[in-house]
């Protein structure tokens, strides 16, 4: 059960901070300068999400949980490199636009993993998948 309300409050946190500064890196669309620290805030800001929930899992799980938990995250890490060593690659010659894409990609990649991770600790209560 603590688990779940540790969850709760750290997905009320993040989706507050993470809305904020999507609509903060829409607010200044000229400036790729101001882009591009935008968009790594958003990655910023999801990461250390996924890292706090990966640890609270870490904690509250059972041995075997931690285990799978572990393993799974590990395929994920691999996936993850894969996927965007592929964005970069088709948008390497895309100058800035290419840059926002694959910043603006790396974002969501991580906040998905963290939607995911969120779903799959909520148990029963989880109601259906949103990502």
């Amino acid at each position: 059960m603590q688990i779940k309300l540790m969850i709760a409050i750290l997905t009320g946190l993040f989706a507050i901070s993470n809305s904020v500064i999507a609509e903060e890196c829409n607010s200044r669309s000229e400036d790729s300068v101001f882009i591009m620290d935008c968009l790594a805030a958003r990655y910023k800001a999801a990461d250390k999400e996924l890292n706090a929930i990966y640890d609270e899992a870490m904690k509250s799980l059972s041995s075997d949980g931690r285990q799978k938990l572990e393993v799974a995250q590990k395929a994920w890490l691999k996936y993850r490199d894969a996927s965007m060593a592929f964005i970069t690659e088709v948008n390497r010659k895309t100058g800035s636009t290419g840059n926002f894409i694959i910043e603006d990609y790396r974002s969501a990649l991580v906040e998905k993993r963290a939607a995911e991770l969120k779903y799959i600790l909520s148990g029963p209560d989880a109601g259906p998948a949103t990502w």
